[in-house]
């Protein structure tokens, strides 16, 4: 374990009797004026031998506000090396503030305070391969507003792991005498010998810091403004607004002062821009909106700014609470694709890797993602349609295939459960992405797969790991998963071939092929993915249930042998039905069963309908809350095991 430091406020001492005279008084005048440079903050990456996303820092000025970790660009992401912060990430490609393998620390002062930046001192380790002679070039670029970068000096060359030569930025004027309404972001590049750097911070030795950053934190002399809110805590469907929110200065001014206002997460509550203390008045309010969105994402936390010229700023945190979304029933990797055609009228196959209920929907769209994240400002373009999937009766088991047909005309049809469509729908040979997801058509709540034939459009804030993305041959016209669909010893196993490319086959070339006795064809197979190992139903019924099918009681104690396979039970004895619980019903469920399963009701034993609301799926168990009233109801659990 390593030991976290944090620097604090360190008193000044000036010697009663100052020699020399005016001399000595004019050099301890100046050295006054320049205080000495301090470790601001610094990591120490001894014992950091796997990959992590992020690096905490072991010192961190108490006077910092901002986050004291060591993130990554898009393009830099995590592997492991022994005491290193590293990536596979960094690119041969030189250095520009517009590529995104970079890693990144941001730094900012409460209140009160200013920030000026004296030098950063680092140390790097990583493959030879990477930093062969001529070497790895490396290079700094700070941003005062989080968007717009500037390099820092030249480009330094490595030729072996060790200490960068040390950064003096005490002379860059936008890096002094920071204000603590801004924030400092610093992000390094490098571009090496090889297209994929195995390269990054290193710490040699306990103790020893393998990035560093040195500058001053002084005490502001100017006036602050005070920022309050009332209440501090609202619903995000609380009515308009939410809030009122009060700036305010310390004296009435003859003129007018504009204060900039600022949220750091819109995408759940809103401000206006600014805000206009007039002139003779020490005070000015504006309202804050909350923003009702579709995620089931709690109390979210935001800070709210506010900053104008010759004043400090203020800070104001409040909370937006969550008011009982549904979280997304599916999770990544819920589906996968297995077939694309992008001739003819437009084809797409995916497979179940969970069981999907009878009330399963699944949006399927190729707008353009703009690669923010899910609630945080992630949209589509308005352009293309979007396809819903709706499940069958009974659901979808784990390991079913469903083929969507005919996807660009009225004639659209799915193998099975429903499709439908809301605006154009057409796959373009030359380059395209499809993203599944729940939610609503404009607002995902989840996404659950993506497929590909490019790589330009975004696939960042999805949510989604490279194991739920397929990318296939660039502007590949029809392709379909040829790997194993017998070997894995649990559905998500599947995700790691299904996202290989050399276990698809493609084709590319003029004209329509989907269908031309060429591999692949249209139709996509439907061949169901089954387990490895003696898991599936067959299996258990084989050993239980001398080979019977799942709506028979083989054993004769009212639950069928479907229900059986799914709680886990042996089958051969007697299974008691659930009783009620406080007001619920369960069904344990056995990690090993792959079935899906709908919770049905009925007022009359002869007609049965899924429940609409009250199932729970608890991983281990699917529970059913009984609803309320004096009509009496009768509940069972249907099971589908999977082929």
């Amino acid at each position: 374990m390593k030991l976290l430091l944090t620097t604090g406020l360190t008193a000044l001492r000036i010697p009663r009797h100052l020699g020399g005279g005016m001399i000595g008084l004019a050099a301890a005048l100046a050295a006054l004026a320049q205080p000495a440079l301090a470790q601001l903050a610094a990591w120490d990456f001894t014992d950091e031998n796997t990959a992590v996303a992020s690096s905490v820092a072991e010192v961190f000025d108490v006077r910092l506000d901002s986050s004291n970790a060591v993130t990554r660009g898009s393009g830099a992401a995590a592997s492991a090396a022994n005491h290193s912060f590293r990536t596979l990430g960094f690119q041969d490609n030189g250095i520009a503030t517009a590529n995104t393998d970079y890693f990144q620390v941001t730094l900012s002062v409460m209140a009160g305070y200013s920030l000026s930046l004296g030098s950063v001192n680092a140390r790097f380790s990583g493959t030879g391969s990477f930093c062969a002679a001529p070497g790895v070039s490396g290079q700094f670029a700070y941003s005062v507003d989080g968007t717009t970068f500037e390099l820092l000096g030249s480009p330094f060359v490595m030729t072996a792991p060790g200490a960068m030569p040390q950064l003096d930025v005490a002379g860059i004027a936008a890096l002094q005498a920071v204000p603590d309404a801004t924030t400092i972001t610093l992000r390094y590049y490098a571009s090496g010998q090889t297209a994929t750097g195995g390269w990054g911070y290193f710490s040699a030795a306990a103790g020893e810091f393998g990035l560093a950053i040195s500058g001053t934190i002084a005490i502001s002399e100017l006036p602050h403004l005070t920022l309050s809110a009332s209440p501090t805590t609202f619903a995000e469907n609380a009515a308009a607004p939410g809030a009122i929110a009060t700036v305010a200065i310390p004296a009435a001014l003859a003129t007018d002062l504009v204060v900039t206002l600022a949220c750091d997460d819109p995408t759940e509550a809103s401000i206006p821009a600014t805000v206009t203390l007039t002139a003779g008045n020490t005070s000015a309010s504006f309202e804050i909106t909350p923003v009702d969105d579709l995620l089931a994402d709690g109390p979210q936390t935001l800070d709210l700014t506010s900053s104008a010229a010759g004043h400090g700023s203020a800070k104001q945190t409040i909370t937006v609470t969550d008011d009982g979304d549904a979280p997304p029933a599916l999770g990544p990797g819920a589906i996968a694709f297995v077939g694309f055609n992008a001739d003819g009228t437009d084809d797409l196959a995916f497979v179940a890797l969970t069981p999907l209920a009878a009330t399963a929907t699944i949006l399927i769209t190729d707008k353009a993602w703009n690669g923010l994240a899910l609630g945080k400002g992630g949209a589509f373009g308005s352009e293309e349609g979007v396809l819903t999937w709706t499940a069958p009766v009974g659901g979808v088991a784990a390991g079913s295939v469903v083929t969507l047909n005919s996807l660009s005309n009225a004639a659209r049809s799915a193998s099975l459960g429903t499709v439908s469509v809301a605006g154009p729908f057409n796959l373009n040979s030359d380059g395209e992405t499809i993203y599944a997801y729940q939610g609503a058509a404009s607002a995902p709540t989840g996404f659950l797969a993506i497929i590909a034939t490019q790589t330009a459009d975004a696939t960042t804030g999805t949510g989604l790991a490279a194991s739920h993305m397929i990318y296939l041959t660039h502007h590949a016209d029809v392709a379909a998963y040829t790997g194993s669909r017998c070997d894995q010893a649990n559905f998500a196993a599947y995700l790691a071939a299904i996202s290989t490319p050399v276990q698809w086959v493609t084709e590319d070339g003029s004209g329509d092929q989907h269908a031309n006795a060429i591999a692949p064809d249209v139709p996509f197979a439907t061949t169901g993915f089954t387990l490895a190992g003696g898991t599936s139903y067959v299996a258990w019924a084989a050993a239980n249930a001398s080979n019977e099918g799942a709506g028979v009681d083989s054993d004769g104690d009212g639950v069928p042998n479907g229900v059986e396979y799914f709680m886990g039970e042996p089958g051969a004895t007697f299974t008691p039905n659930p009783t009620v619980e406080d007001g619920k019903i369960s069904w344990r469920r056995s990690a090993s069963a792959s079935a899906s399963y709908v919770v049905t009701t009925s007022t009359d034993l002869s007609h049965w309908e899924p429940a609409t609301s009250g199932v729970k799926d608890l991983g281990s168990s699917i529970e059913f809350t009984l609803p309320t009233g004096p009509t009496r109801i009768f509940v069972r659990l249907e099971v589908v095991p999977s082929p």
